[in-house]
């Protein structure tokens, strides 16, 4: 190459990676001034191979998992293909590093995957069929997703062949059919991703000897025996012995727990989600077509490493997590990476509200961040600011599934049907799971108030899915739903009249079962809906107020601390006249957040309620006046006056009587 542009459009600033058959170089539209992957073929390479068949498949495929071609051109020696430049590392230098990773990140990993790989042997007429599933042909990018590369070898299925017209592939990665054996399909690319994860999950590559796949579990003990058996019926060497297609496999991924009791209670154990996100840098030059990516200086190593550390914290120790991040920033305090990661997470264990501050922080010092502002608007949606979520989502650009999903029912709850709709649309044509896509048409269903359309999509999905996420969420649905329409129902405005109690039958079955029995949230929405059935339901069991503080507690107990628990325990404890109990709660609140003034406008209240019901002679009102005075001093602004101005409404009343 003798000049430093293509296409005088094009300014080349480096060479990123290099093949049999190709050179990749960043490039950077001179116009435009964005950044793009520029892959420069030879032509005349014999004729064997079709330099542009990456291209035309790419060309129509849209899927956030895949790099988009924006442009084609060519000379008399070269054609160019400029697509997204995908920054990160390859899975293959990932390991590199850390030799292998863990189940929990492994899985999640195979499942994204096996989405893209469904989205491929889904296309019409024919389905595309990658042949070339490696750690080298996956990009880890800087906000943990993966990106598929390299379309260099694959093909459209043909149904009337028998056999491949080329034999290629990645030896040890590929499967025996790509040699010659038979024609690829489906299940030739679950063998290549079979092999793929177990090389993840082990560390060992199958250029390695012994050169025979033996049971992961003799490489790793750690792994479960339901990864072993999935991953053992993935390669087998006939393509009848192995899952037949993709949602075969997926099947028995989300439901791994069928194979092995102790991965079940695993799973269990995780709030919200389980996935640990490896988060790379944003401006490290990622490689595509199998270059290296490489750090020369210590400090930048050692700064990499302190992210991955981190990001294999965020679920077992957010504290050492945040730590570590620290150290991070400690080498690099201008980088963003440790604040976008912090952010992330905040939102993966459920601290939502900090999620959103210290991503508004993260913004205000570094400008817009597309991730940081996704985990914001992930919390957003989980905090039930939807209008602040759908913003957010609309400013993501290409959308994973999850985002997606949560978009449209943001938009839904906004009473943005078209919009909703639309999204939903996007979502069905990535290829996602019925069961997600029902889900997502009960939430639209849900906003046009038609009831019926709404519950039956509900429990659709729960009768289809596997996943514990999705079952969780189609179960708070269907309570708000059934809460709803009970509330119609009392003033003859539901087309389906169910009892205050129907949300509090459905919920108190969902927080019994395996995989639903640690989320704080369901059990939260029980305590609500037992509360509010002993309050509007004359039927409601007698005994609903006491289920509703038993599940604040259990709220607690799963390590949720915040202050409305507490107030929402005082108060139903108040209600049963339980005074102990309420100072209890009271004490607890109080120890857990002791700059807040609540707890003793609350006791305050309290105090004077229990000198009213003993004799005159015997009451003493000076305990409340205290608890009015301290909070009073810990009072921080006037939008917290309310229980405050209360109690001091009846220290005046009690003065003006002289019994103070």
């Amino acid at each position: 190459m003798t000049t430093t542009t293509f296409n005088d459009t094009y300014e080349i600033k480096s060479l990123i990676g290099t093949g049999g058959m190709s050179r990749v170089y960043l490039a950077e539209h001179k116009r435009l001034h964005t950044r793009w992957a520029v892959k420069e073929v030879r032509k005349q390479q014999g004729g064997r191979f079709d330099f542009l068949a990456e291209s035309n498949i790419l060309k129509k495929l849209q899927h956030p998992m895949l790099p988009r071609i924006v442009d084609i051109f060519e000379d008399e020696e070269y054609i160019y293909i400029a697509e997204d430049f995908v920054e990160g590392i390859t899975l293959e230098d990932l390991l590199r590093q850390q030799k292998r990773v863990d189940e929990a990140q492994g899985i999640q990993w195979f499942q994204d995957l096996c989405g893209v790989l469904r989205y491929l042997h889904s296309q019409e007429p024919n389905p595309i069929i990658y042949r070339d599933m490696k750690p080298s042909n996956i990009m880890l990018q800087p906000d943990g997703t993966l990106k598929l590369i390299d379309f260099g070898i694959a093909r459209e299925y043909k149904h009337e062949s028998d056999a491949d017209t080329t034999y290629i592939g990645t030896k040890g990665y590929a499967a025996p059919e790509q040699f010659g054996r038979a024609q690829t399909d489906a299940r030739t690319d679950i063998y290549s991703l079979g092999v793929t994860v177990y090389h993840l999950l082990t560390g060992k590559s199958p250029y390695e000897p012994p050169y025979d796949f033996v049971p992961v579990r003799q490489l790793n003990g750690a792994l479960s025996h339901g990864i072993e058996y999935i991953l053992g019926k993935c390669i087998q060497s006939e393509p009848e012995n192995r899952y037949q297609n993709v949602d075969e496999l997926l099947e028995d991924i989300e439901h791994i727990y069928r194979f092995d009791r102790a991965w079940k209670k695993y799973k269990n154990k995780k709030r919200l989600r389980v996935a640990v996100v490896v988060v790379m840098l944003a401006a490290s030059a990622g490689l595509m077509a199998g270059g290296r990516f490489m750090m020369g200086q210590e400090k930048e190593t050692a700064y990499v490493e302190l992210l991955s550390q981190a990001s294999r914290l965020y679920t077992s120790d957010l504290e050492e997590a945040i730590d570590v991040l620290d150290e991070a920033r400690a080498l690099f305090p201008d980088r963003i990476e440790p604040d976008r990661q912090q952010t992330y997470a905040l939102y993966l264990n459920g601290d939502w509200q900090e999620c959103v501050e210290f991503g508004d922080k993260t913004l205000e010092k570094h400008g817009e961040d597309v991730q940081t502002r996704l985990s914001m608007a992930s919390a957003q949606f989980e905090l039930g600011d939807y209008r602040a979520a759908a913003e957010g989502f609309a400013q993501g650009g290409d959308l994973s599934a999850d985002n997606l999903r949560d978009y449209a029912v943001s938009l839904g709850r906004l009473g943005e049907i078209k919009r909703a709709e639309r999204v939903l649309d996007k979502l069905t044509g990535q290829g996602a799971r019925p069961d997600v896509t029902q889900y997502v048409q009960g939430e639209v269903y849900f906003a046009q108030e038609d009831y019926l359309a709404a519950e039956s999509a509900f429990l659709d999905a729960l009768e289809q899915t596997g996943s514990s996420a999705l079952t969780r969420r189609c179960y708070i649905s269907l309570g708000d739903l059934y809460r709803d329409c009970a509330a119609l129902a009392r003033v003859n405005q539901s087309p389906i009249p169910y009892p205050a109690t129907k949300a509090a039958q459905l919920l108190s079955s969902a927080v019994v079962q395996e995989g639903l029995r640690y989320d704080s949230v369901l059990w939260e929405a029980l305590a609500l809906a037992y509360f509010e059935s002993c309050h509007t339901d004359p039927s409601a069991p007698t005994d609903y107020l006491t289920k509703a503080a038993e599940c604040f507690n259990r709220v607690i107990e799963l390590g949720v601390t915040k202050e409305y628990l507490y107030s929402n325990l005082y108060a139903i404890y108040y209600e049963m006249k339980d005074y102990s109990r309420a100072e209890q709660a009271l004490t607890d609140y109080q120890s857990t957040f002791p700059d807040d003034y609540m707890p003793h406008a609350l006791r305050g209240m309290m105090l004077i309620t229990i000198e009213n019901e003993k004799p005159q002679d015997a009451r003493n009102y000076r305990p409340a006046q205290a608890e009015y005075e301290t909070a009073g001093s810990m009072l921080r602004s006037q939008d917290e006056t309310t229980y405050y101005q209360q109690l001091g409404s009846l220290i005046d009343n009690l003065k003006r009587n002289g019994w103070l």
